[in-house]
């Protein structure tokens, strides 16, 4: 996933949202997310991801923020997760 500044943030934050936990990904092992901001809509995806994958082990941020770094990285670390294996990594 790669966020990108635009009119559209509203309407993919909308879609996030009306999607249920009842949905899982039940192969994926590793996601990168790149160009991360620490939005609101950013976290809440990382968020589903850790909710919705079992055998997720990775999840890769490429960190393009701004605001601040050590408040964002709290948020990620305290998301719950359904697998025990899944880490988070921030470049």
């Amino acid at each position: 996933m790669q966020s990108h500044p635009s009119s559209t943030r509203d309407q993919d934050q909308a879609s996030i949202q009306e999607l249920t936990e009842q949905m899982q990904m039940d192969h994926l092992v590793t996601a990168s997310v790149r160009c991360f901001q620490g939005l609101d809509c950013e976290i809440d995806f990382v968020a589903k991801l850790l909710s919705w994958s079992p055998a997720l082990e990775e999840v890769e941020i490429e960190w393009k923020g701004e605001m601040d770094r050590s408040m964002v990285l709290t948020k990620l670390l305290a998301l719950p997760r359904v697998s025990p294996r899944s880490k988070i990594i921030v470049t």
